[in-house]
Formats: C-alpha cells, structure tokens, sequence
C-alpha cells in the first residue's frame, strides 16, 4: 500500500500494475486496447521493461534534478505504460520525459494564453509524463514538494476548465484513476469487482424504505460501481425526489444508454418511471426531445415516438389503499383543492409499499400530470423521507 503521499517501491508498483493489468484485460472490450500487443496480453502486463538505474540517472541528468520517488519507481518498474486511466493511454517513456515547455511546446503556449498567473508559473515548471490520451494530460510540479520529496500531480484536459484537483503525488493520481477506471466500468456494467452487488442493493432498498437517503444513496452508488444496473436506475429515481431539475440529464447518461440498466429493473418499469420524468424535464429545461429521440429506439415503439408528444406511460400498480388516495388527491387537485390534495397524499406515504425490489418510492407523484404539481422541492423530498412500508402488497 502506497502512503499517504504516495511513497511506493519498484516491487509495491510491480505488484499494483500486475494487479490493475488485470482488471483492465478483464473487462475491456478487444477495440479499447487496440495499442496493446499480444505478447502484453498474455503476459498479463500493461507496460513494458522497467528502466535501469543507469537510464534513470541518465534522465535526472537530462532534467537537471532527481525525479520524485514514485514516478522514478514507477519507470524502474515499467518504462511506460498503457491505459493507465479511462481518458489516458499511455505513459511517455524514460526517454521522452520532459519539461514541459520542451516536450510540448505547443501545448505549453495553449496553457500559458489561457491560464491566470499562478497556472502560467505551474505549466512553466511543470514535467510532462503522459502520452498520448483523451485531450489530457498528465503534469508533475517540482515547486510543491511534499516533505518525502513528492511532487504534486495534476490532469489537464481541454474537456474541462482550468487543472483538475491536486494529487499529492504521482501514485495518488494514478490510484484516483484507477478508481475512476472502476466507477466508469461498473457503470458500463463491466464491473472491475462485482462481489457483493446484490448486499448492497438490498441495504439501500432499506434504507431508502426507512427514509435515509445518504445510507441508501450510498449503498446504490456502490451496488453501480460493482455493475448494478439496478443500483444506476434506483440512484437515479432516488435523485428525482431530490433534484427534479437535472434528474433528465442523469436519466439520458445512467438509464437510456445503458442496455444492462433497462434489462435488471425491466421495460415496463423504464417506460413508466424514466421514460416520462425524462420527458417532463426536458419540457421543464424548454429543451427540445429531438435530439434524444434515437435514446428511445427500443424503449417506445416506432408510432410513440412518432407522437412523442402524446406519449402515455403505463400505470405500474400501487397498494389499493394507496391507489385509493392517488384517487381522492386528483379529484381534489382538479376542482382546485390543493393543500387538501396534498394533505390526502402525505397521510396516505407511510401506507405504501411493493413487493417489486426495483421500487423505492411512489414515482407516480413525479409523473402523473395533475399530481406533480401539488409536489414542491419540499415535498418531494417529504415523500422520500417519510419512512413506508417494507411488507408486500
């Protein structure tokens, strides 16, 4: 295990990346590894040859100054690497490591146009030590040295203003990418480490039955990042309650292009519950639902998307107690009796339940028409906050 700035030996980072080459080998597709040669897959290695001291030495010559400790191992481990984090694809090599405003000359003017002046003195100093990647790049900076003679870390990419958060060393970035490498892999249902997925979604279903929100936003996120699609959808619902505004925007990047979310909680859920929260949020945002017509292919027929516009979601069942007060509040909201509308709603939430272990809270208060408008920012999260019933219908 790395310390807290990173420290890490050649044999701790030989251990590590045999480790990360496997989760990497094991769970992306062929066409993601294009750049890696058969002889890497079978050996089960990402990276090359370490470089020897005397090719370190020559380096640090070069430079002017000793590398800090765990990049210097890293390259006595592997002299390069490929894929070290979902948008980079390769480390540079020994021998193509350099400041900077040599390596990158042009890259370095880009930063320096457009950087404020405490960017423009990092990107003067900075050392270069990525490769080639997705629009980013990976920099040391010798002027924030911690006390083990570390060097902050940082991700520049064209894809988001500024630096991306300091990292205390080399090794801490790459363990932040190798997280990331896991989260983005679960979400595409390629988990990294799948154990232990359905624990988690039953603890969160639970929790959020009972009205925590954090422990069940908790355990959904982490059921995701072990490939729960289940876990993705319900993070979701649970966020509608909280966040109605953006909740379409999760809905088009963590449902609707994800074929392994739709198939663990079922079509017919999706067109009830995400199909039309994603609807009345772009209705909500003044956004037009052309564009995302092609996310549902599959999910609507050819004649609903064609008529988009008078789309119908089916009507998932409810408790007959509960379907009761569905009733009684939209009779009530039509003749313009809201706070009684409400009132009939709120005392009838601790009532409900399913036995369907896709299903959290009463979504239908999000998508039917005349009942959403009784719920305000404060009663949507009422309605996931009150606890309800954990029992079967």
């Amino acid at each position: 295990m790395a310390s807290t700035d990173g420290a890490r030996s050649v044999e701790q980072w030989r251990r590590y990346l045999v480790e990360y080459s496997a989760d990497v080998l094991g769970v992306s597709a062929d066409d993601e590894l294009r750049e890696v040669s058969d002889l890497q897959r079978a050996a089960g290695w990402l990276g090359f040859d370490g470089a020897d001291e005397g090719r370190l030495a020559a380096v640090e010559q070069h430079l002017g100054t000793r590398l800090p400790p765990s990049y210097r191992s890293f390259l006595a481990a592997s002299d390069g690497w490929l894929h070290i984090g979902p948008f980079m694809w390769a480390m540079r090599p020994s021998r193509d490591v350099g400041w900077l405003r040599d390596a990158d000359a042009g890259l370095w003017e880009i930063l320096r146009e457009h950087g404020t002046d405490e960017e423009i003195a990092l990107v003067d100093r900075a050392l270069l030590v990525s490769g080639d990647g997705d629009a980013q790049y990976w920099l040391l900076d010798p002027g924030d040295v911690s006390t083990g003679g570390e060097w902050a870390a940082y991700v520049w990419a064209s894809w988001y203003p500024g630096f991306g958060d300091r990292h205390e060393s080399f090794a801490v970035l790459v363990d932040a990418e190798r997280r990331s490498f896991e989260m983005l892999s679960g979400r595409e249902g390629r988990a990294v480490h799948p154990d232990g997925a359905d624990e988690l979604m039953a603890a969160g279903r639970a929790s959020a039955l009972r009205g925590d929100l954090h422990a069940a936003a908790d355990a959904f996120a982490r059921a995701t990042v072990k490939g729960s699609g289940a876990g993705a959808y319900l993070s979701v619902i649970l966020n509608a309650f909280l966040d109605l505004n953006h909740t379409h925007h999760k809905i088009r990047n963590d449902i609707l292009g994800h074929p392994h979310v739709i198939e663990a909680v079922g079509l017919e859920q999706v067109r009830a519950e995400a199909v039309p929260l994603f609807l009345y949020g772009l209705a909500r945002s003044g956004s037009s639902v052309a564009p995302y017509l092609r996310l549902l292919t599959g999910i609507l027929t050819d004649g609903e998307i064609e008529r988009i516009g008078a789309f119908v979601p089916p009507q998932l069942p409810e408790p007959p107690d509960f379907q009761t007060a569905l009733n009684q509040a939209r009779t009530l909201a039509r003749d313009g009796a809201t706070d009684r509308a409400w009132a009939v709603l709120e005392s009838a939430l601790p009532q409900w339940r399913s036995d369907s272990p896709f299903r959290i809270a009463p979504v239908v208060l999000l998508t039917d028409p005349t009942l959403r408008e009784l719920v305000t920012p404060e009663r949507a999260r009422t309605i996931v906050t009150v606890p309800r019933s954990n029992e079967a219908s």
